[in-house]
């Protein structure tokens, strides 16, 4: 039976492997984890602590260690002991991105709310009772959406049925791999996705998938990956499920889901036509079925966006062959549920969009700021605030790069930069002078429209915004010029 003892906050020791995202390192990085994933509930967490004090309703779940330091590590209450020594000043709240709303919080808490708040009630059980914690914790978060303060996602569960119940999780484990090995995603979304993704929409398709990438099922797969043959179409599916361009309905709808990917089963057929150096073979059409199991096909994107297909030297069609496209343009991928140019594309970012690092803050408060602004009513508010997001952004991006030879906000003589140039100093610095093709894709709308003179989102027609007072700007032209870009605006916060 565990020992209810009044334990001061500084003693307790968040847990590093939370089953809501993967193992972290330390406990600053388990409260990034935490502000990736629920930035939202914290923050409310921590102003509802720092009005009414710490209300003892449930008590902290606490397993004592039986070594000699008896470590006190937190097993249910994780949340609220990270509030509390943010609020208590035990971590350093300049290392993350909280509201301002949120630091005037912590900034106003008094001693006498300190003295009243240091300790707090735990159920401190013995390390021999680890088997009893892991059931009531697994009943509080794991059974059902009313069964706790703070209920556990598909993640979390599979990662508890996994780590704990020893199930196996394929669709966790490929995901875990993604975003290790993962080419085509952020660091924002590998956080975030650590411990919020569509995880039941990838279970529903991984035995679909397993069948199109040559594998048996689902648990080879994931544990071929990632060595396997079109890894980057993988990659591209996983990100899908991610943005959630994927979903349950698209995958029920239609048995042959993943073919506009490029992908077919083995001894499927799908009428192609080949573009070769030798015009004979221009109008051919070939049985995918019929090619050797040594064929490398790679997928790709042609410049009229339908997939192509590449063949290696090992095929056995007979010819020049330099590529195959499908013959249809069937294969175009999903877009997502809403047009680019709706409003609701640019709400949609902004809510996933999580700033990291220091100096951040202002950025976070902007970010909540603008995402309840109506665009057809508040245009110019809603650019006032992206121009303010952008420069704090840039500010905060060469304080954490400029030492190493990266980006400068201002010049060798003390004067400032303009801000298009710093954007350029960014993107160079993100690119690594183009070397990086990968960003110099994802990276090219941004500053193609920040430089453009003559575009609504232009760093010029941003600040023509507040010093002109007869420039405008029309609230249809944003939601497709913010998706130009918001990379930039992510990457120098990731």
């Amino acid at each position: 039976m565990p020992n209810t003892i009044a334990t001061p906050v500084r003693d307790l020791v968040i847990d590093l492997k939370n089953f809501r995202t993967v193992e972290q390192p330390d406990e600053m990085q388990a409260i990034q984890a935490m502000i990736s994933i629920g930035a939202d509930e914290l923050w409310a967490l921590i102003e509802s602590l720092a009005d009414d004090g710490y209300l003892p309703t449930e008590n902290i779940i606490v397993l004592k260690s039986g070594s000699a330091s008896g470590q006190l590590l937190v097993k249910e209450g994780n949340r609220r002991v990270a509030a509390l020594k943010l609020l208590h000043g035990y971590l350093p709240i300049s290392e993350f991105s909280i509201p301002s709303v949120v630091l005037k919080k912590i900034s106003e808490i008094s001693l006498e709310w300190k003295s009243a708040n240091e300790l707090v009630p735990c159920a401190v059980y013995s390390a021999d009772e680890a088997a009893i914690v892991d059931k009531i914790v697994t009943l509080t978060h794991g059974k059902a959406e009313k069964a706790g303060r703070h209920n556990w996602n598909a993640v979390a569960r599979a990662r508890h049925n996994r780590d704990e119940g020893k199930v196996p999780e394929n669709g966790l484990d490929l995901l875990e791999k993604y975003l290790v090995h993962g080419e085509n995603l952020s660091k924002l979304q590998a956080k975030l996705w650590a411990g919020k993704y569509p995880l039941s929409v990838l279970d529903d398709a991984l035995g679909r998938l397993a069948v199109k990438f040559g594998v048996k099922n689902g648990r080879e797969l994931s544990r071929n990956y990632p060595i396997i043959s079109n890894k980057a179409v993988l990659d591209e599916i996983l990100r899908d499920i991610g943005v959630e361009h994927i979903t349950h309905p698209m995958l029920r709808a239609k048995k042959d889901f993943f073919d506009k990917y490029g992908i077919f089963e083995v001894g499927s057929t799908s009428a192609v036509s080949v573009t070769t150096q030798d015009s004979s073979f221009s109008s051919s059409s070939i049985d995918l079925g019929s090619m050797s199991e040594a064929s490398n096909l790679q997928v790709g994107s042609g410049n009229g966006g339908v997939g192509q297909v590449e063949v290696d030297s090992a095929t056995v069609i007979e010819g020049n062959v330099s590529s195959i496209t499908k013959a249809t343009s069937s294969n175009t991928k999903n877009v997502a549920a809403v047009a680019i140019s709706d409003p609701r594309s640019v709400k949609r970012s902004l809510k996933k969009f999580v700033p990291l690092g220091r100096n951040r803050q202002k950025v976070v408060t902007l970010r909540i700021e603008a995402g309840k602004l109506d665009l057809n009513d508040n245009p110019i508010a809603f650019c006032f605030l992206l121009r303010s997001m952008f420069e704090i952004s840039a500010k905060a991006y060469c304080d954490d790069n400029g030492g190493n030879g990266g980006p400068s906000f201002t010049k060798q003589n003390g004067a400032f930069n303009t801000l298009e140039d710093v954007l350029r100093e960014i993107t160079n610095h993100l690119t690594r002078n183009n070397k990086d093709a990968a960003m110099v894709k994802r990276l090219h709308g941004a500053m193609t429209e920040l430089g453009k003179k003559d575009s609504v989102l232009s760093v010029t027609s941003l600040n023509q915004l507040v010093h002109n007072p007869n420039f405008s700007v029309v609230p249809s032209d944003i939601p497709t010029l913010f998706g130009n870009v918001f990379p930039l605006l992510e990457a120098m916060n990731s």
